[in-house]
């Protein structure tokens, strides 16, 4: 036997799964930074949040299991893999953030602008007609 409990085994490889996912996306991610669609960030930074909030729920569940021999567990494969996942995620994490940040700004600065406009151009307006005067003949 090798002294790993197939429970918390089975818990490990679904929260590996789950963070070579969560690098998958966040390296989609940094492509699509690069392409500059406000849009398309929007959508991926929404869906990186919904799958780091499902890896830290996992992770609840699996921590207290891994700390109870941790020392145990720091030599499965599965731990391994994991930690170089998390790893990878955090070193993109604090690159695409930045990029993110600058994106939301130019965004919301042309989102200002495009409002301040509007109400600028909203003094041109022709002025409502008064039809007090106008009648019909009869």
């Amino acid at each position: 036997m090798s002294g790993y409990d197939p429970q918390v085994e089975k818990l490990l490889a679904f929260s590996v799964e789950q963070y070579r996912e969560l690098l998958q996306h966040a390296q989609k991610l940094s492509v699509i930074l690069e392409e500059r669609n406000p849009a398309q960030v929007s959508e991926y930074v929404s869906r990186q949040q919904q799958l780091q909030t499902a890896a830290s729920r996992q992770d609840e569940l699996l921590l207290p299991l891994l700390k109870a021999d941790l020392t145990l567990w720091e030599q499965h494969r599965l731990y391994q893999m994991r930690y170089e996942f998390i790893r990878s995620i955090l070193a993109l994490n604090k690159l695409l953030l930045p990029k993110i940040r600058g994106m939301m700004a130019v965004t919301s600065a042309e989102l200002g602008q495009l409002r301040g406009g509007r109400t600028f151009l909203a003094g041109y307006a022709p002025p409502a007609a008064d039809r007090r005067g106008l009648r019909g003949v009869g």
